[in-house]
């Protein structure tokens, strides 16, 4: 088994947390402040706009490095091997959720009878992590391994693409 130095451990985390983090704070608009270019005023986290638009961007970018710089170095403590796993089961998880809650949307909107239940994101992501967390258990310790400094590659391109769908609607108006 090749050893990552702390300083690879801490750039791999870094990378997948940072992309996973910036995801997060979009949809639910978490940025650590708020900027408003019409009066050139910045508040502390969500500020609502005043006259004009405000730009939650900023806030996003940086509630995103200093989240994933928190985890980062955290993750340097945890032996690598148990980092590798638990990598593999938030990334599994987050693929099984988007997967899991699509089919249930999709279900609920063609259903012939009401399954309200089906529009609760947290079924679908606690079923997420329980297959993701079994599924990881099982999974080869190689797979971990070769995987782990890939991630960084994988984890941003799927952000990218959940993205894109998401902020299609304002394209496409």
């Amino acid at each position: 088994m090749t050893s990552t130095s702390k300083a690879g451990i801490f750039t791999i985390v870094f990378g997948i947390a940072c992309a996973v983090i910036y995801a997060v704070c979009t949809e639910v608009n978490l940025p650590v402040f708020t900027y408003h270019p019409a009066t050139g005023e910045f508040g502390l986290f969500y500020d609502a706009p005043r006259r004009g638009p405000a730009m939650f961007w900023f806030g996003w970018i940086l509630t995103a490095a200093l989240g994933a710089a928190a985890l980062a170095a955290i993750a340097t403590f945890v032996p690598e091997p148990w980092l590798q796993r638990i990598v593999m089961v938030g990334v599994i998880g987050a693929v099984l959720y988007l997967i899991i809650y699509t089919v249930a949307l999709f279900t609920y909107e063609r259903a012939s009878i009401e399954l309200e239940f089906l529009t609760e994101r947290w079924w679908s992501a606690a079923l997420a992590a329980v297959v993701a967390v079994v599924f990881t258990a099982f999974a080869p310790a190689a797979w971990t391994r070769r995987l782990w400094p890939n991630w960084t590659v994988i984890v941003p391109v799927g952000v990218i693409v959940v993205m894109v769908y998401y902020l299609t609607p304002y394209f496409t108006r």
